[in-house]
């Protein structure tokens, strides 16, 4: 599995924006491999990005496409927010604030060790591997 991370889905929701024709193969790869997921907190982001920018008719429909993939979503319930807030305290030196603690929370539960990213504080945090399909 590979988390997305919401700037991804950004990129591939807003044909706008110049990196969406570079996530396009990348993210579409992994949803025809079933291999994408994301947590709670990537999925509120991105449908608050999608309809901020694209606005209510446009970026709720697109929201509902996100919504209905089927892919994994993880919850954060009272144990990953416990774990949020460990890796908070241990990684905030690097860049990493309670959002993308969040995600690696959720990632450390779940055995992830993947994450679809164009954010770099997340190539600074030790034993994942980062996907940054932007050059």
């Amino acid at each position: 599995m590979i988390l997305i991370d919401t700037n991804i889905w950004a990129y591939y929701f807003d044909s706008t924006l110049p990196e969406h024709i570079q996530v396009i193969k990348p993210v579409e790869d992994a949803l025809r491999q079933s291999k994408g997921a994301v947590n709670s907190t990537v999925v509120i982001e991105t449908m608050h990005y999608l309809v901020r920018r694209l606005g209510s008719l446009v970026g709720g429909e697109k929201g509902q496409v996100f919504l209905n993939y089927g892919i994994p979503i993880y919850l954060l319930d009272a144990e990953a927010l416990e774990f949020t807030l460990q890796q908070l305290c241990e990684l905030s030196h690097l860049g990493i604030g309670g959002r993308d603690a969040s995600i690696l929370a959720t990632m450390a539960q779940n055995n992830l060790v993947e994450i679809m990213t164009h954010d770099q504080a997340f190539k600074r945090v030790p034993d994942i591997k980062v996907i940054d399909p932007i050059k």
